[in-house]
């Protein structure tokens, strides 16, 4: 081995398998990290507070003798309103931070993985020196292989890079800064719960609670119009301010309908894609505990176990995107249904 080609592997060996600083870490679970954002999210405090203040005027308003009917239709409207906006901003919160959440267990993840390249990498270049050595290797097949090597030194640091911004932005997200790490991967819960259930309550989101609110004002406005007193265009108007409320909520219903359907949709391919990878993981796995077998028995090297672990970590990996995808997919589709639909966070 010439000293170049021992500088190059000491240098790439190193860069692949040095340690990042070490700093107080905080590992959180995916429930503490939500849990963490619905209390620093800054929608969210802002939507609680108009909620409040929408709340203290309902009730002077209902209260009030004085207040015409039409005001206090206006408060509770305004009330209904807060309160569906203060769902959708948690809702949104725990998407967020779900995303952000499986984002960092990828990248943990993949630092791993690519730490394990990098390692079979190392060993594959000293194996094609030796046989360099006695003539069984070229020096062009040292060349190929310390460029792999090259290669994967290079990913392992891009995927430490990726670390360190998933970190961060989760860290942004739960407020609890850049050196926090995510625990356990996340289990879905079944989606047991039917498309045509989800879209009967689709009237709490925030869009078909404002288009009910202006039926409902229309609607008032066409009685109060509709007397002896009040003139014909008057009431014409009125109704005709109904009708066009009417095909705005008509709208609504049918845009949040078909969001819906796509995010159930991709819930349910999300579901399959999943079992496909897990399939996959276990044949990867079965091989592994077989070729862990043959080298006790003396049947492969321990070079051919390495590869058939990185093979292993590869399929880890595949599944844990998988399963990082279902839970995403819930999130998503928990945003288009107006309820928490992850088994993250409670019921919000």
């Amino acid at each position: 081995m010439t000293h170049a080609h021992t500088r190059f592997l000491t240098l790439s060996l190193g860069l692949a398998l040095a340690a990042p600083a070490a700093h107080a870490q905080s590992t959180l679970s995916a429930g503490s990290a939500v849990s963490a954002a619905l209390t620093t999210s800054s929608d969210v405090k802002t939507s609680q507070a108009n909620l409040d203040k929408a709340q203290a005027a309902s009730r002077a308003a209902q209260a009030d003798p004085s207040t015409l009917v039409a005001a206090k239709l206006n408060a509770a409207n305004a009330e209904k309103l807060a309160q569906a906006q203060v769902r959708a901003a948690k809702l949104g919160a725990l998407q967020s931070t779900v995303g952000a959440y499986t984002a960092l267990l990828e990248a943990q993840e993949n630092v791993e993985l690519q730490t394990l390249q990098v390692q079979v990498d190392t060993k594959g270049v000293q194996v094609t020196q030796v046989k360099l050595g006695i003539g069984n290797a070229t020096t062009l097949d040292v060349t190929n292989a310390q460029n792999t090597l090259a290669a994967s030194t290079q990913t392992l640091a891009d995927a430490r890079a990726q670390l360190n911004l998933a970190a961060a932005k989760l860290g942004t997200l739960t407020g609890l800064g850049g050196s926090v790490r995510a625990g356990s991967a996340v289990t879905a819960p079944k989606l047991s719960v039917t498309l045509a259930s989800l879209q009967g309550g689709l009237d709490r989101l925030t869009s078909l609670v404002g288009a009910a609110n202006d039926v409902a004002s229309a609607a008032l406005n066409v009685k109060l119009t509709d007397n002896d007193f009040t003139p014909a265009r008057t009431l014409q108007d009125a109704k005709t301010a109904l009708a066009n409320a009417q095909r705005s909520q008509d709208s609504a219903e049918k845009t949040a309908g078909q969001t819906l359907a796509s995010a159930y949709q991709a819930a349910q391919n999300a579901y399959e894609l999943q079992q496909v990878a897990l399939s996959r993981e276990a044949a990867a796995q079965k091989t592994y505990t077989q070729d862990s077998a043959r080298l006790k028995s003396g049947t492969i090297s321990a070079v051919e176990l390495q590869s058939t672990q990185l093979t292993l970590k590869k399929a880890q990996y595949s599944r844990l995107q998988a399963q990082n995808n279902v839970t995403e997919a819930l999130a998503a589709l928990s945003v288009a249904a107006g309820q928490n639909l992850t088994g993250i966070g409670g019921a919000l």
